[in-house]
């Protein structure tokens, strides 16, 4: 297997960094592809196995429909921190109360609350008149 994407364009080091990525969407139709998409890739780089590849999407859909009630703003902001076979998104500023409420409606019935469901670390930290909803998605399984 080819390791030719470990490098970022221009030979600037590795992809899949502790640097965060960070997107801004403005509230709207375009917060689910978008975030669908950002997801994607870096839980791929991440090395997740498809099935925790498809958890992250799904999360991010999750996000993305039920965020926009919950933002201080007029955009739904997720900043990205991918690591070895981990996803970590920070989803926020939110109003406060925002986090639990956005969690709260992720419940799908007949199915439950698909985040907590799918999250292996799901915690909300306020931050002045603010706060951030922290999912982390990882696996833990062998790297072969």
């Amino acid at each position: 297997m080819s390791d030719s994407s470990d490098s970022s364009p221009g030979g600037a080091g590795p992809v899949a960094s502790d640097a965060d990525t960070e997107v801004a969407v403005a509230s709207g139709p375009l917060v689910g592809p978008v975030l669908r998409r950002v997801v994607g890739m870096l839980a791929a780089r991440a090395d997740l196995p498809l099935d925790r590849l498809d958890d992250a999407v799904l999360v991010a859909d999750l996000i993305a429909a039920r965020a926009p009630a919950h933002v201080l703003g007029g955009t739904v902001d997720v900043a990205f921190q991918p690591g070895p076979r981990t996803l970590a998104l920070r989803v926020g500023p939110l109003r406060p109360g925002g986090g639990d409420a956005l969690v709260v409606d992720a419940a799908v019935p007949g199915v439950g609350n698909v985040i907590e469901q799918l999250a292996d670390e799901l915690r909300v930290t306020p931050e002045g008149e603010q706060e951030f909803l922290h999912v982390r998605l990882e696996y833990a399984g062998s790297a072969s």
